[in-house]
């Protein structure tokens, strides 16, 4: 739905065929993990009324409220680090 929404303002996040939309889709996903989809459509509407350039996933994040502190136990990437990790060593 964001990727969809986010074509009807920018004639660059076209997809040629759905199963480029669809990988797209899941990359984005990965990456925005953390953020709401409410929050992410309200980030590309603020985007888009300011901005020329293509959305980017990082310009949502950047968007997106912190979950917690900026400390370690609230960077999102840390944490998603932290996971990734546990992952490889069980």
């Amino acid at each position: 739905m964001l990727l969809t929404k986010a074509a009807l303002v920018d004639r660059w996040m076209r997809f040629s065929t759905p199963q480029e939309l669809v990988a797209a889709a899941k990359e984005w996903a990965n990456v925005l993990a953390e953020v709401t989809l409410d929050v992410a459509l309200e980030a590309l509407t603020a985007h888009y009324a300011t901005e020329r350039r293509s959305i980017m996933p990082a310009d949502i994040v950047d968007f997106a409220p912190p979950l917690r502190s900026s400390s370690y136990a609230g960077n999102v990437t840390e944490q998603r680090l932290a996971r990734e990790r546990a992952e490889v060593t069980s």
